[in-house]
This record gives C-alpha cells, structure tokens and sequence, in this order.
C-alpha cells in the first residue's frame, strides 16, 4: 500500500457509470488492472482506474476492439494512430452507407409509384401544368418543333421521379398516366370536392393535358428523349 486512494470495482462502478461486471471483464483482461486486494480478497483499484475506463468506455462507443484498446492504455501505440485509422474506416463506411441510402431512396421512390396509382395521376399531371401553361400562353403549336423542349423537360422530370430512363416505354407510360388523369369526369369530382369544402376552384387542367398529349405523340417529339436520361431500350 503506498497510501494512494483505492477504490473496489463497486466504487468505481458508481464513479464511470459502468456496471460492475463489465469493470470486472476489463480487470479480467489487464485493460484496468487491480493495483491490492482488500482483506476479503476483493480487487482494489488505483485513481488511474478511473481514467482508465473512462477511455475504455469512449473508444468502445466508437467501435474499437478490446485489443487495441489495451495496446492504448499500456501505451504500446497512440491514441492518435487509433483516431486516424478509425476515422478513415469510419470515412469508408459513410460513403458506403450513403451509397445504399441513395439505392434504398430510389427502390422507395419506384416502390410508392407503382403501389399508389392516384398519386402517379396527381403528379404526372401536376408536372405538366407549369411548362404547358407557359406553353399554351406563348401560343406554341403542340406540333412544332419547339414544342420538343416542353415535352423534354416534362419527360424527364417523370423519369428522375420515378428512377427510370427517359425512353419511348416511359413516354408511353406517361401517356397512359395523363390519358387517365385527362377523364371529365375526374374534373367534375375535383369541381365538386372544391365547394364541399369551401376550396377555391381549381383551374382545369384539359387544356394543357389535351396540348402535352398532342405534343407527345407529334413525330418532333415521339422520338427524342433527353439527352442523358436514356436507357437501353429503343427509340421506336
């Protein structure tokens, strides 16, 4: 005894907030070892102890292995060669997690789309009223070529929303989206649920839906998807 403070792994327990058996697993190990014996035979720890565990404690929330934990508090390598190395790791499996949040995000994304159709005719026919409008305002013919830059613009926000290329079997889709979306009788649910609820009216679409599906099948825009967005499927 060299009249230092000692403390029993119960003591110490209370001190680091660690359980007493995961103190006695560390003392079983040499990572915080007794420094005496009480008179029962109970371990006895030093104030090192403490500070000790406090390290063991923090770099096992970081995921550090028991072994080089030891290797650390016997000094054997520093702490800042295991900081470095586990900061990389960790710098690796960030990327990899974000990489398969982006897959997970889009497989979701597809996954709602296919398993909500009303919610395909909403946004489908929501993407068009934008662009068609400033279309059907400048009097372009759903015809003309320069229709083409409103039917790229509308098709490929469709594919990015659904995680698909923007191909002739997209288009083909969305023709088939804007069709269902293009039923009167759906403009009459939608003019009635509005003074039910006391909504203001909404504009109609048919217009602008009529001039996309026009411009859609016109042969200036029937086979130019956007450039980048397009898959291995054919142009025909």
């Amino acid at each position: 005894m060299n009249g230092d403070t000692l403390y029993s792994i119960g003591e110490l327990a209370r001190r680091t907030g660690l359980t007493v058996k995961a103190i006695r697993f560390y003392a079983d190990r040499g990572i915080v070892p007794p420094t005496d014996r009480s008179p029962a035979g109970y371990r006895l720890l030093g104030v090192d102890a403490v500070a000790r565990l406090d390290l063991v404690r923090t770099l096992r929330d970081l995921g550090v292995d028991l072994s080089t934990i030891r290797r650390v508090v016997d000094r054997e390598i520093s702490l800042a060669e295991v900081a470095a190395a586990h900061a990389e790791a960790l710098a690796v499996r960030i990327r990899t997690l974000r990489q398969r949040r982006a897959v997970l995000t889009a497989v979701a994304a597809a996954d709602r789309a296919e398993s909500d159709p009303a919610r395909v005719h909403r946004d489908a026919a929501a993407m068009v009223r934008g662009p068609v409008g400033a279309a059907l305002a400048a009097g372009i013919d759903p015809v003309s070529p320069q229709a083409g830059a409103v039917v790229t613009a509308v098709t490929a926000r469709y594919a990015r929303t659904l995680g698909r290329p923007d191909d002739a079997g997209l288009r083909r889709r969305l023709a088939a989206r804007l069709e269902a979306a293009n039923d009167p009788r759906r403009e009459r649910y939608l003019r009635l649920l509005a003074v039910i609820n006391g909504w203001p009216p909404a504009g109609s679409l048919t217009p602008s839906l009529h001039w996309f599906l026009q411009a859609l099948h016109a042969p200036a825009c029937r086979l130019t998807p956007s450039p980048g967005l397009t898959g291995g499927a054919g142009t025909g």
